[in-house]
């Protein structure tokens, strides 16, 4: 599996709080690790953004309109996965474009 993010120690040490603490800073990477954490696999960069809309929206996945999920992708790929990689939180796999989480101890409780 191809991924961006890296390996090493952290990955069986606890996040520091305040590393934690600018992760779930805000609210569409509490929603996409809430939404990793449920699903248990790899999700489609696309289809997490759709299901962050759609949780946003209180709506079904299918009322998001394609040009916000295509917003919200782009958002992802450049603002989001770049921090969630860099921790270690998730790995995205840029061979089949997934993310899946690694770490569920920067998962926030109260969107579960």
């Amino acid at each position: 599996m191809a991924t961006t993010s890296s390996s090493g120690d952290r990955a069986e040490q606890g996040l520091p709080e305040e590393v934690v603490a600018d992760l779930l800073s805000d609210d569409t990477r509490r929603r996409a690790l809430s939404i990793l954490a449920d699903r248990g696999e790899p999700v489609v960069v696309a289809d997490l953004a759709t299901a962050v809309l759609a949780a946003k929206r209180d709506s079904e996945p299918a009322a998001v309109p394609d040009t916000a999920r295509d917003e919200l992708t782009e958002e992802l790929f450049t603002e989001h996965l770049p921090k969630l990689t860099a921790t270690d939180v998730v790995a995205y796999d840029s061979m089949i474009g997934t993310v899946e989480l690694q770490r569920r101890d920067a998962v926030p409780t109260e969107l579960r």
